[in-house]
């Protein structure tokens, strides 16, 4: 008699998983959802925010006609909930983004130029599903990505539309249209609205009656891998108290690479660790995200984007991870 290779072995070793009380994940999706929450309970991260790609729910736009049924049923497949369920039971927030436009995340062929009317509400059922879906584990959610950015987005190819450039009103109304979708789903859900930090065009004020916590991205080291310049980071403190409204730092980071360029890995883990201290000595500001956890495995340009990662594109640890596993446990 010949068996599949392993299988004896395999059930053995399921049985004895489950005599403990675990169940190993059977997908690619949950062990890796396993692993990353092992690592970030290690090191005692609270939340981890995350694309929720709008497309991986709806491929293809739902029908018009559709549209009423929809918004009263629900989607039928729930890709994020081996990440949201592992994450969560671990004590790991999630803080994902919703109903971003980047064409990359959108429902084959949609764009608002088509019919602002129709994608309006077409962002309001999608975010009113994953909600209503995940409101008993998910408690704060970010609407839509920097849109004081939009121009520059479009620019450089992330979306698509006249509508992201000459919005004549529509910014302001996907923002309160996917503000007031949290909050009709989930009345104590906490609604996030992120901006590029480093733009001219910040005008935090513009957004914050739209949702309940500002975010700021920063990126200083973008252009120039030196001076490290956690400095202004302070401006999160300023904007808080001008506005009297919490802030976070949603995104900030410094790229390990490429050395041409003068990054390194050391340099890193340098400025990870002075912008994690630097937005825990803020009063106004009320947590910080760094860009990203791990590299990603495709190519992206300019070539510092390649290299945001804590952790390198086949997963090993660099010297940033180190330093900011430190300094959270210091901290905390």
């Amino acid at each position: 008699m010949s068996l599949p290779e392993g299988k004896i072995l395999d059930e053995a070793e399921d049985q004895e998983i489950k005599d403990h009380g675990g169940v190993e994940p059977r997908t690619i999706a949950g062990r890796a959802a396993l692993a990353l929450a092992e690592n970030l309970v290690q090191a005692k991260v609270d939340f981890v925010r995350c694309w929720f790609p709008w497309k991986y729910f709806e491929p293809f736009p739902v029908s018009e006609s559709s549209l009423d049924r929809l918004a009263d049923q629900s989607y039928s497949l729930w890709p994020m909930d081996d990440l949201v369920n592992t994450l969560t039971s671990k004590g790991v927030d999630v803080v994902p983004v919703v109903a971003c436009g980047y064409q990359r995340m959108l429902p084959q062929g949609l764009e608002p130029d088509q019919n602002w009317t129709l994608y309006l509400k077409r962002a309001s059922i999608h975010t009113r599903l994953l909600v209503r879906h995940w409101k008993s584990k998910i408690k704060c959610w970010q609407i839509e990505n920097e849109p004081n950015w939009w121009a520059e987005h479009e620019a450089g190819g992330w979306r698509t539309g006249l509508s992201w450039i000459h919005e004549h009103g529509f910014r302001q109304e996907l923002l309160q249209t996917l503000n007031n979708a949290v909050h009709v789903e989930d009345s104590g859900a906490i609604t996030v609205i992120n901006l590029e930090g480093d733009a001219k065009t910040l005008d935090p004020g513009t957004y914050s009656s739209y949702c309940d916590v500002l975010g700021l991205d920063f990126y200083p080291n973008y252009k120039s891998a030196n001076p490290i310049n956690i400095g202004v980071l302070k401006l999160g403190d300023e904007v808080s108290k001008g506005l009297g409204k919490p802030v976070m730092v949603s995104e900030t980071g410094y790229p390990s690479g490429p050395s041409f360029l003068g990054y390194s890995p050391d340099r890193q883990a340098e400025y990870v660790e002075g912008a994690s201290r630097q937005a825990y000595a803020l009063d106004g500001v009320t947590g910080i995200g760094i860009w990203r956890y791990i590299d990603t495995s495709w190519r992206s340009f300019p070539p510092q984007e390649n290299h945001f990662g804590l952790f390198d594109n086949r997963g090993s640890p660099k010297p940033a991870w180190t330093a900011y596993s430190r300094v959270i446990k210091e901290l905390k």
